[in-house]
This record gives structure tokens, sequence and C-alpha cells, in this order.
């Protein structure tokens, strides 16, 4: 149990270092990484969030779930976008680029869509937290009601 315990942490601290530094490589079942120049998509469990948000405290969480689902509750300190087939480029662009992007939604489907449209226009640090609220909530995690944090 110490073992798999230790190679766990051990590959959460490269996952996180590469994340970190812009390397790209290839992942395992836990992470994903699909890259461009100088663009990367981290695919990582929503589970990990704590640890990720401790690594970089500057990141944006963004919900990209629709008004009614924000409604029954999102994570704490996350900013919002409402998923818009049609409109949904224009706030991505607003994004500022020198920060990390944290992107959730419902069980992965959107925000997969959303970090690749990140990574496609540009934007150089994106995680995809695969499980989105689904897993959050499956998991006993808390979840809190109210106002978005504010897109910088």
């Amino acid at each position: 149990m110490n073992i798999l315990h230790y190679s766990f942490s051990a590959l959460c601290g490269f996952v996180f270092a590469g994340f970190l530094f812009g390397s790209c490589g290839s992942g395992s079942s836990t992470t994903t990484v699909h890259s461009a120049p100088h663009q990367q998509v981290t695919e990582l469990s929503i589970l990990f969030l704590d640890s990720l948000q401790q690594a970089h405290p500057d990141a944006i969480l963004l919900d990209v779930r629709s008004d009614e689902e924000w409604a029954l509750g999102h994570l704490s300190q996350a900013a919002y976008i409402s998923f818009d087939w049609d409109h949904r480029l224009e706030p991505l662009k607003e994004l500022p680029t020198d920060r990390p992007v944290f992107v959730y939604c419902e069980a992965g489907g959107r925000s997969g869509v959303i970090t690749e449209e990140l990574r496609i226009i540009g934007h150089p640090h994106i995680v995809d937290l695969i499980g989105g609220m689904e897993a959050w909530l499956e998991a006993g995690k808390d979840v809190v009601f109210g106002e978005p944090v504010s897109l910088p």
C-alpha cells in the first residue's frame, strides 16, 4: 500500500511539474496531454483539484455547465461561463493567458470541448478536470451556492 501511495504521489508530482514547466509527453490512465506548439491540455481527475490548486494558486477554475446546473451547486472559487454551443468562443478569448485555467462541467464532455477550443485559440496552460461534478459529488465533496468568481 505504501508503494502504491508513493507511486501515485510521484505520478502527481510529475504531472504538476510537467504542467508547470510546459513540457509535453505521454500520459497514463490518470493523465493525458494533447499538445500543439506552445499549448497543451492536461486531463486530470477532478478529485485532484485541491492538490492542483495548491500547486497553482493563481489558476482560474472555470465551470462551463448550464445555468440550471450552476444553480444546483458549484465548486468553491469557480468562475462561470454558461456553455452555449453557438456563442462559446467569445468569452474564452477574454480569459487571461498568463494564468492556468482548470475547466470542469457535469461529467467531462463539455469541458473537453472547451479545453480543446482554448488550446486552439492559443491558451498556453489548460487542465480538463475529468469526471466533473458527477465525480466530485460521488466522492462526497462539498459544493457551494451563490455568485461566481469574477473573471479577470
